[in-house]
């Protein structure tokens, strides 16, 4: 699909997009990555942090997509607008957190929202993408993915290094200066950004979120494929343990598989554009969708401690090949007034997979075999691949 461009000036704007994405990633690894070290260390049982936890990704899933759907039709109301008071409401709940350290209704409601608008943040940095982009401007949409997640990393085994010798309070006293990051992040970008991301017209061409749903039923699809596709990688890594567990291994076994899954995905991101920029995006996600279906098997057969790590290179070609791709695919197939909407809703389909497998994944592993579950998990891949597969728009010549 065409889409009219208007170029205002030449640009840029990859290392600021890149602190943008190191500084929510990081927050997102306060947020939700150490969410079980925080609250069970509060004595939170697991259900009651299970609980938490999904629905802090359900309202995340909710109101991400409502204000980017806000944005598509306002004349007015920018992610630019948004984004400071959602960074706000983020540290309101931080210190709320910070003040009352105990577990209890405040704590359990101030976390919840604080994942939700945590998550909700994302989706405005991703409609500055194409704003940016409309705009003229070029951002390497892949190399600051990248950045963001080899930030994701560092802060993973700094800040669990540092809550082992000093406290647990830690998480949201770093979610707070990580919140801060954010802001001083988005103003270096915002200060290079057109005073205006929107106009009447575009305004006015911009459907509703169900209006856009109704209207674009092949990407429709593609959502529920990426939804089944998030469903099946998160049975897998949200419950590595077990399957670290089931080949031999244990937990320092499991820390050594995650790291090594990120640091198989990061190169794919960063090096996206010089490895593949000149294949369409369209075409990209085809591959990523055949692997994760390729992974979900070869991690349903491993035997064996290197057999899993093995496995785990297929991440490069899935996982990373379509983090990369999807952000530029959602901006070339949609036209502009609905930017924000749909690279909210292919956000959000990650989200929505995280919360399917949280309520699924455990019954699954505790009702069955770990073998069991990872074919089921494989079936629920192939599954959605095939969707997303039909959901992809074609490439054009």
């Amino acid at each position: 699909m065409s889409k009219t461009v208007l170029s205002t000036r030449p640009g840029n704007l990859t290392a600021p997009y890149a602190f943008l994405q190191a500084s929510f990633w990081m927050s997102f690894c306060a947020a939700v990555s150490f969410a079980s070290v925080y609250l069970l260390g509060l004595s939170y049982t697991n259900s009651e942090l299970g609980l938490i936890l999904a629905l802090g990704n359900l309202l995340g899933a909710l109101i991400g997509p409502e204000l980017s759907a806000v944005v598509d039709r306002s004349e007015k109301i920018t992610a630019s607008t948004l984004i400071p008071p959602v960074l706000c409401l983020q540290a309101g709940f931080l210190i709320l957190l910070n003040l009352y350290p105990v577990k209890g209704a405040v704590t359990s409601v101030a976390y919840t929202l604080y994942i939700a608008f945590t998550l909700t943040a994302n989706s405005l940095n991703l409609k500055l993408y194409s704003d940016a982009v409309y705009h003229g401007l070029s951002i390497n949409y892949g190399f600051a993915r990248g950045i963001g997640s080899a930030a994701y990393v560092l802060l993973s085994t700094f800040l669990g290094i540092l809550i082992e010798r000093i406290s647990i309070r830690l998480v949201p006293v770093s979610g707070l200066l990580l919140c801060a990051l954010q802001f001083a992040a988005f103003f270096r970008i915002r200060r290079e950004l057109p005073a205006a991301s929107s106009s009447a017209e575009i305004s006015q061409k911009a459907s509703s979120l169900f209006g856009f749903i109704r209207n674009n039923r092949r990407f429709s699809v593609l959502l529920l494929g990426i939804a089944l596709l998030f469903s099946s990688h998160n049975i897998i890594v949200t419950f590595l343990i077990n399957i670290t567990n089931n080949v031999g291994g244990d937990t320092g076994t499991m820390g050594l598989v995650n790291a090594f899954m990120a640091a198989v995905e990061i190169p794919v991101m960063m090096l996206y554009v010089t490895l593949f920029g000149k294949y369409k995006p369209g075409s990209l996600m085809r591959v990523a969708f055949v692997f994760f279906v390729l992974k979900a098997a070869a991690i349903a057969l491993a035997g064996s401690i290197p057999a899993l790590i093995g496995a785990f290179l297929l991440q490069a070609p899935s996982f990373a090949l379509y983090t990369a791709a999807i952000v530029p695919y959602v901006d070339d197939a949609i036209p502009y007034e609905d930017s924000a909407k749909a690279q909210s809703l292919a956000y959000t389909m990650t989200t929505v997979g995280s919360v399917v497998a949280s309520l699924i994944g455990g019954l699954l592993y505790d009702r069955t075999t770990v073998t069991n579950t990872l074919w089921i998990a494989f079936g629920i891949c192939f599954v959605g691949a095939v969707i997303a597969f039909l959901g992809t728009e074609k490439d054009q010549p």
